[in-house]
């Protein structure tokens, strides 16, 4: 009887800890405003890639029991497709043929309470495919107590940030070749 109390014992306490479990999942973020960055006056053209190898998930916030994780490689991926719509609708030509490759990885997430505030922070890295040129920063917003719109928010300041800044336009640019 001590036996089976003590096996069942360690199956709840299994159970339980992996149902405290999260997996977040990128789901939807709102779009860019036109009147906040609104379309390009020049001709641009980028490939977006996915340089995120890590596929595995990475604990990024713990409260009492609950732990979340999130994969790296998923959100990334989330993100170019955000961001290539954006860029889209600017009149950007995204395309695995443009010349100009631009590498892109999300890692190192966080969320940390407050009162009444969940902030995140996110690493956001862009990088030309020959390494001589690198963008990288920590990208935070924070939303009400829930936590449920703060990474989403997160990604929404990154791509409006990305979409002004003119290093990164600059790197996109279609250059025409003079005879």
């Amino acid at each position: 009887m001590k036996f089976v109390k003590s096996s069942l014992l360690i199956i709840v306490a299994g159970l339980f800890m992996v149902s405290c479990a999260h997996y977040s999942v990128p789901k939807q973020v709102p779009e860019v405003p036109m009147d906040s960055v609104g379309g390009y006056d020049q001709k641009y053209s980028v490939d977006l890639i996915n340089d995120q190898p890590d596929t595995s998930d990475h604990l990024y916030w713990a409260m009492g029991i609950h732990r979340y994780y999130a994969n790296y490689n998923v959100w990334t991926k989330f993100f170019i497709d955000y961001y290539k719509n954006e860029l889209e609708k600017r009149g950007v030509e995204v395309s695995e043929n443009s010349p100009n490759k631009m590498k892109v990885r999300l890692s190192d997430f966080a969320l940390m309470t407050g009162f009444a505030v969940v902030r995140a922070n996110i690493k956001v890295k862009l990088e030309s495919e020959d390494r001589s040129w690198v963008k990288e920063w920590v990208e935070s917003d924070s939303s009400g107590w829930s936590g449920g719109r703060a990474m989403g928010s997160t990604l929404y300041r990154a791509v409006e940030r990305l979409l002004a800044d003119p290093e990164v336009m600059d790197r996109m640019k279609v250059r025409v070749a003079s005879n």
